[in-house]
């Protein structure tokens, strides 16, 4: 497993989102531009876990004895994150249904992306609400980096 510090996450935050904002702009590569989205986003709450916790390093939470804490970074689950951020509500994450009878939570949004898979039926408006969200989450994190 490789380890990523807390200057590691703010730069994967920065780079994803400035290249998603881009593709966005141009209506560009849907899947590769909310994949970029979903991915800045998980790099942006890892910091802001870190920032929390006080810590700087993860190696200590990932190799210490704190289950929770190591669960939750190793997580891909959002809803989990913002939870532990105190945001757990604050941001709606629609369910989707993939061609292949699977469902599409929060935590899965980046395999959904990273293999463009088609849902059962057109529910583009519920991509959409998704997009959205995580990006109302890009907005948050960008603006409690900009305080420090």
């Amino acid at each position: 497993m490789l380890i990523a510090d807390k200057r590691d996450y703010r730069k994967g935050y920065e780079k994803h989102y400035q290249s998603y904002r881009r593709l966005k702009g141009e209506n560009a590569d849907i899947n590769s531009r909310r994949l970029l989205l979903v991915y800045s986003v998980e790099c942006g709450l890892k910091y802001k876990l870190l920032d929390k916790w006080n810590e700087k390093n993860p190696r200590k939470i990932l190799e210490g004895t704190d289950d929770k804490k190591r669960d939750i970074l190793k997580s891909h689950n959002l809803e989990r994150i913002l939870k532990e951020l105190g945001q757990q509500g604050n941001f709606k994450f629609p369910r989707l249904k993939t061609v292949h009878k699977g469902i599409v939570d929060p935590e899965s949004y980046h395999q959904f992306y990273r293999y463009c898979i088609e849902t059962q039926e057109k529910q583009l408006d519920k991509e959409e609400k998704i997009e959205a969200s995580l990006n109302d989450i890009a907005c948050w994190i960008k603006e409690g980096m900009r305080r420090q």
